[in-house]
């Protein structure tokens, strides 16, 4: 009996740590700004191409593998979605070439997830494509107009500085580098600066909720284009310089929070068309196989910190095409990364702290004791294993 009900615990343990619900696992009094979430670059180009794009999709746009669906259940919280007005709805695009996912349809999508899922929370980077847009001028109404519908409305949260996981939980944020309207339906993310690796700069932005007086402090790194001599390296130091001072960043209260967009990211590869230099999708998968290993190495050998929202390409993959893009190991890195520093001792104070290596312990009649039992379960960093 006793080892069936050791058995029993082992199983709710395995079902704790699943993917598809870890952030059940983060205190509800967490600040968002310093819980570490796995995303997707790019994130609808695994679902595939609008008819007859499939051949230039693959070659030049595809950053994923996997399907929202897919990337959802291999634990990914933050989408990269890229809508344009195209055929009379909001379709996803990478640049010119449409994916053959609607906008509308991803959003309801993670809102189905959220609903049967509920402890769970989706961070959105929307960027309007405006190179796919086949209507001018009408891509902000179309937004407004479909995030203020019923289905959609009341999944979605207002951003406000000190959002913690509580507030968060069975809902989406959607941040957008575009001001689609006077005020957000989520937030602004202003200021963005692309392919700058100058720290001060990298530090200027800012979030922008309904209440502007209220708004947050961003960073970002995005460093996008690593083909030239040298980039890889580049972006390299520029995840580096963000992690150095993400994992080491402490807060007390609500009003200091900062969040942190780091992309891994970039195209180190082009194909050279009408004297353009296009991304290729091996360039995405080149450069995957460097941003995503450096980052699984920094969590394995560096203080435990956070990391903020980490943007990927092929998420949840760790080998494309010959490419060994580490993205399933990276996407379990930063989910397990949470759970060094957000132990038992910042339950009363969200706050980061270093690990303070206590364990406690609860015996077989589930009591909490401080002397560890042969059959016991204990709880470290979160997480409950067999003692």
């Amino acid at each position: 009996m006793k080892h069936l009900f050791s058995l029993l615990l082992l199983s709710l343990s395995a079902t704790w740590a699943t993917a598809e619900n870890w952030q059940h696992r983060l205190p509800d009094n967490t600040f968002i700004s310093v819980v570490s979430i796995p995303g997707s670059h790019d994130s609808a180009t695994g679902g595939g191409w609008d008819e007859g794009m499939e051949e230039m999709g693959d070659h030049f746009a595809r950053t994923q593998e996997l399907t929202i669906a897919q990337q959802w259940t291999c634990g990914v919280r933050a989408f990269d979605l890229r809508p344009c007005v195209y055929e009379d709805h909001l379709n996803i695009n990478h640049g010119i070439i449409p994916t053959q996912l609607h906008f509308e349809d991803v959003m309801l999508q993670l809102r189905d997830s959220l609903a049967n899922n509920p402890s769970e929370f989706v961070i959105i980077h929307l960027l309007h494509e405006k190179d796919g847009d086949q209507v001018e001028n009408a891509y902000n109404n179309r937004i407004v107009q479909f995030l203020k519908s019923e289905p959609i409305s009341d999944c979605l949260i207002e951003y406000k500085r000190g959002l913690t996981v509580g507030d968060m939980r069975g809902k989406i944020l959607l941040l957008s580098r575009d001001k689609y309207a006077t005020t957000p339906i989520g937030g602004f993310l202003m200021n963005w600066k692309v392919d700058n690796v100058n720290w001060s700069e990298q530090t200027q932005g800012k979030i922008q909720g309904a209440n502007a007086s209220t708004a947050g402090t961003l960073y970002m790194q995005d460093y996008s284009d690593t083909h030239r001599e040298g980039g890889i390296q580049t972006k390299l130091n520029a995840i580096k310089k963000m992690l150095d001072y993400s994992t080491r960043y402490k807060t007390r209260t609500a009003t200091s929070t900062r969040w942190i967009f780091n992309f891994a990211s970039a195209y180190s590869k082009v194909e050279s068309i009408f004297g353009y230099e296009i991304s290729l999708s091996d360039g995405y998968r080149d450069n995957a196989s460097h941003t995503n290993a450096f980052i699984v190495d920094y969590l394995q050998n560096n203080q435990p910190g956070p990391t903020g929202i980490v943007m990927m390409d092929y998420a949840g993959v760790d080998e494309t095409a010959g490419y060994a893009t580490m993205g399933k190991t990276l996407v379990q890195a930063i989910i397990d990364n949470n759970f060094k520093y957000l132990d038992d001792t910042t339950l009363a104070v969200p706050t980061i702290s270093q690990p303070s290596g206590n364990k406690v312990f609860y015996n077989l009649n589930g009591l909490r004791t401080t002397t560890p039992r042969t059959h016991g379960v204990y709880v470290r960093y979160g997480r409950k294993m067999i003692k």
